[in-house]
């Protein structure tokens, strides 16, 4: 059914940590148990994955009243505020949350897989930012095509220490 597709993408709003939507299942784990099933399922096994965080915008807002700890899953985040000797800027609240969940996703995703997971920030009001998410969607399928096929490294099924001690 699914054998065409080369790419699924897959969004989550980055605003749903806290939302509950009338139910007792928290909306970010809604998103992280139908996440596990479509990577798990068979049809998607060899597929290459998009998670687009959406509606980084509202997080920027949102995570100054409400903690990303509301979210069961992400209990252990704990934002490292450091004084810059040079005056830069430390990422804000908002983005270090935003890499967080992204690093929380790829190590889920690697966890089912063995593979990596590619991962897009969209802001989905402004054009430009859904746009570099398409961008980056055609630059994975380029990718995957140029991707030498396996069979063109395939060796012989002896070891290398059983070949190198002869």
């Amino acid at each position: 059914m699914f054998e065409d597709v080369d790419l699924v993408l897959f969004c989550v709003s980055l605003t749903d940590y806290d939302d509950a939507n009338g139910v007792p299942t928290n909306k970010m784990l809604e998103s992280k148990k139908l996440f596990e099933n479509i990577v798990t399922h068979p049809n998607f096994s060899q597929k290459n994955f998009l998670l687009i965080l959406n509606k980084f915008d509202l997080l920027e807002e949102k995570i100054e009243q409400v903690p990303l700890t509301q979210c069961e899953w992400f209990h252990d985040f704990n934002p490292v505020i450091s004084v810059n000797p040079n005056g830069s800027s430390n990422p804000s609240l908002a983005h270090r949350a935003f890499h967080y969940i992204a690093v929380k996703f790829k190590r889920l995703f690697y966890s089912l897989t063995g593979r990596n997971l590619f991962i897009s920030l969209v802001t989905g009001l402004e054009p430009d930012s859904v746009d570099e998410a398409f961008k980056y969607a055609k630059e994975i399928l380029k990718w995957d095509e140029e991707k030498p096929s396996t069979s063109m490294y395939d060796w012989s099924s002896g070891s290398i220490e059983a070949s190198s001690s002869s």
